[in-house]
């Protein structure tokens, strides 16, 4: 007996060296990598999504704080909806080689943390993509099984059209503090044999992967398939995203209390926070949770920054002036872009702007100190990592530190509970007004199919139309 529980110790540690050691999540495995965007024709905003054949191609970009140079490759996966890999094989979703090796990177200039920062473009001469779905791109250096990094997109086949508008939230006691979509789908285009079990509609709320929901059709009529139950896709509005800006470091910027320039580093103290949960809703400019790189000392380009400015300080803004304010700050960063026919030439921007280390602190007196505090926002996917965990000081205060490239950032706090579900309405509360972006993705398996196609996209604002009252 004594011999086989050593035989079964042996194997289960022989799997878990040599198996897979990468979950199928955006997520950064290495201590070094910091920044890691993917940006749809070059807009860092975008959700990550391509249109199957399409001239469109999304840019992988992160910096590597070692310094030295690595021999990095990648690695593309097809996944199904749920994020499992999909019983296609490699030769079936993609067409030309995997493990391919990273060749584009470029040493940081006039940064007082040196960097190397590393981009590619997908598609590109080596690979492109065949088929819809999701896809999990893995960056590793040696073995996949040691990864440094992983990043999900999608490719859509756009063969059906959604239609989505608010409706009055069915939890009517949160009337006031949730938001609720009603989805119709037309595939007048698309030839189904049983839409309600074919197809599956996923929806996230600001690009948040964690904070998604997924509903089989109610019912379909002639060519349109409804989504109308009520509390089908209903979510907690939340509130504004919380923001600072450090695209320049010469003065301060929104959000920022102090800045100190040391030799060989910078120090940013952002204004101390409060929670929300008990206070008035308030329409603040926000870019839903997603950050830009950006550096105004090494570009010169401060039209941004004015409107930015001019835009906080009038308080009869509409949803008119919110779109002309994002339009204004990824004016100069598209006017950046140099694409000569497939060759990208790095963005000045991208090697330009330093880091910083960023200190969030946050009081609230309602706190034990016991509660796990965590930044949230898309420059961590969302995720609780540790550099983000909040500590409670012995002034009860709950500080964190960590080392960020200068840009404009959006931040929320949230809890995470025992379950490791995260409380966002404890500390930021949540209002019906609050603007939202939600993606609704279109998932199709027909009858013989072994995977997941995606038949349809599409991105919805509540600034494009308010939730009622």
């Amino acid at each position: 007996m004594k011999v086989y529980s050593i035989i079964i110790f042996l194997l289960i540690s022989f799997l878990s060296i040599n198996g897979q050691s990468y979950e199928h999540k955006d997520k950064i495995y290495d201590e070094f990598i910091k920044t890691t965007t993917l940006e749809v024709n070059n807009l860092p905003t975008n959700f990550p999504v391509l249109s199957l054949n399409s001239s469109q191609f999304i840019m992988l970009k992160f910096d590597d704080l070692l310094n030295e140079e690595r021999t990095l490759y990648y690695r593309i996966v097809h996944c199904d909806k749920d994020w499992t890999p999909s019983r296609l094989r490699e030769i079936e979703y993609i067409s030309g080689f995997n493990d391919e090796r990273l060749r584009n990177y470029s040493y940081s200039i006039n940064t007082r943390v040196p960097y190397l920062h590393y981009w590619q473009r997908f598609p590109n001469k080596d690979t492109q993509f065949k088929v819809s779905g999701n896809y999990l791109l893995i960056i590793y250096e040696d073995k996949i099984d040691y990864p440094l990094l992983t990043r999900r997109f999608i490719v859509s086949e756009n063969k059906v059209i959604l239609d989505i508008h608010a409706i009055y939230p069915g939890d009517v006691e949160n009337i006031r503090f949730k938001q609720e979509l009603q989805v119709n789908i037309n595939f007048e285009k698309f030839k189904m044999r049983n839409p309600v079990d074919e197809v599956s509609l996923v929806v996230l709320q600001n690009d948040n992967w964690y904070n998604k929901q997924e509903s089989k059709p109610s019912f379909f009529s002639g060519v349109n398939l409804k989504f109308n139950r009520l509390r089908t896709f209903d979510f907690w509005g939340l509130t504004e995203f919380r923001d600072f800006d450090t695209r320049t470091l010469m003065r301060l910027g929104r959000g920022v209390q102090f800045v100190e320039r040391n030799k060989f580093s910078t120090d940013v103290l952002l204004m101390k926070d409060e929670p929300r949960r008990n206070k008035v809703y308030l329409a603040n400019f926000d870019f839903n949770g997603k950050f830009v790189v950006d550096n105004f000392e090494g570009l010169n380009n401060r039209f941004a920054y004015d409107v930015l400015e001019d835009f906080i300080g009038n308080e009869s803004n509409s949803n008119e002036q919110r779109q002309s304010l994002r339009d204004s700050l990824l004016t100069n960063l598209s006017s950046q872009n140099t694409l000569r026919g497939s060759e990208y030439i790095v963005e000045e921007r991208d090697i330009r702007s330093d880091y910083a280390k960023v200190i969030f602190s946050l009081q609230d007196d309602h706190l034990s100190g016991n509660e796990n505090v965590y930044v949230f926002g898309g420059m961590n996917n969302w995720l609780p990592t540790e550099e983000y965990r909040m500590k409670f000081d012995n002034r009860g205060i709950h500080t964190t530190e960590v080392m960020m490239k200068q840009g404009y950032y959006n931040y929320v706090y949230g809890i995470l509970e025992e379950d490791g579900n995260v409380d966002y309405r404890t500390m930021e509360g949540s209002w019906s007004d609050t603007e939202n972006e939600y993606q609704s993705i279109v998932y199709y398996r027909g009858l013989g199919d072994i995977y997941d196609r995606i038949i349809g996209f599409s991105s919805f604002n509540t600034s494009s139309q308010p939730f009622p009252r």
